[in-house]
């Protein structure tokens, strides 16, 4: 016995001893890097895109903007240039991308050129929207709490191929701000037939929305590339962290030159509805 706990104090003697500090300097700027997001759609509008440095995981505030660099799209024969309206933040003129087209933008920052390319699929429309009150122990047999649901019907693409996200906003405010709150599905199991009263995106009643407030939807067609980055994202966020996970690895990017990110181009189709009793 006394041998026996002998040993095990070496044991942990030995681990104690191996321990060495080692300090990490999380916020080195020499190693920040161009973060981009934005959309370029066929809505006839300003299209934004977003600039941002990378940040120490223990940054509590917002990322850093990249000021003064140059912005363009372009699909080979037309160039759209895009000014900053604020740090960091970069608006085309009033303008609509063609499904069927690919889109490159193109970043010039100190010297440095980015770019990515994304091919505009089209999205079939909307024909109807509507929001109604669901109680999960009445629809599905589980007991929570009574939320809106938040409903479409829609004619589905023939061919594989599409990848649907949809954004909601209540009286003209985004409600889903991050990847994680936002859906995105492929076509698989909806190839070509109607979608019909299928739920989208669900509201918090009395906290997101309530009786009189408009819904809006934007249905997106983002393409197979959005969509496997998307949950390569997730894959390493949200849905990490189990016993059985692969080890953590870069998320994918269609960003060159070590940005990150993503760019997409992606038709767009809309509706909006008011929430009744």
């Amino acid at each position: 016995m006394n041998k026996h706990i002998i040993y095990i104090l070496f044991a942990l003697f030995a681990l104690s001893s191996c321990t060495e500090r080692i300090d990490l300097d999380l916020n080195d700027q020499d190693g920040q890097r161009i973060v981009v997001d934005g959309w370029f759609t066929d809505e006839e509008k300003q299209h934004e895109i977003r600039l941002t440095w990378t940040t120490s995981y223990f940054f509590n505030e917002a990322a850093p903007p990249v000021e003064g660099a140059v912005l363009s799209i372009t699909d080979g024969e037309t160039t759209i240039d895009l000014t900053e309206e604020s740090p960091g933040i970069y608006h085309t003129p009033v303008v609509a991308g063609t499904p069927g087209t690919t889109y490159t933008l193109q970043i010039d920052h100190n010297d440095e050129l980015y770019e990515a390319s994304s091919y505009m699929r089209p999205v079939a429309p909307i024909d109807s929207l509507h929001v109604r009150v669901l109680d999960p122990e009445e629809e599905f047999g589980f007991p929570g709490d009574e939320y809106y649901s938040v409903r479409i019907w829609t004619q589905e693409l023939p061919g594989t191929g599409d990848y649907y996200m949809w954004r909601t906003y209540v009286n003209g405010e985004s409600v889903r701000d991050t990847l994680r709150e936002l859906t995105f599905i492929d076509d698989q199991f909806y190839d070509g037939v109607y979608v019909e009263d299928v739920e989208v995106d669900y509201l918090d009643i009395e906290d997101e929305a309530t009786v009189g407030d408009t819904v809006y939807i934007e249905q997106f067609n983002i393409g197979e590339d959005a969509y496997n980055i998307f949950i390569g994202i997730m894959n390493e966020t949200e849905w990490n962290g189990g016993l059985f996970d692969a080890p953590p690895a870069n998320v994918e990017t269609n960003l060159s030159n070590g940005a990150l990110g993503y760019f997409g181009a992606a038709g767009v189709s809309t509706k909006s509805t008011v929430i009744q009793e």
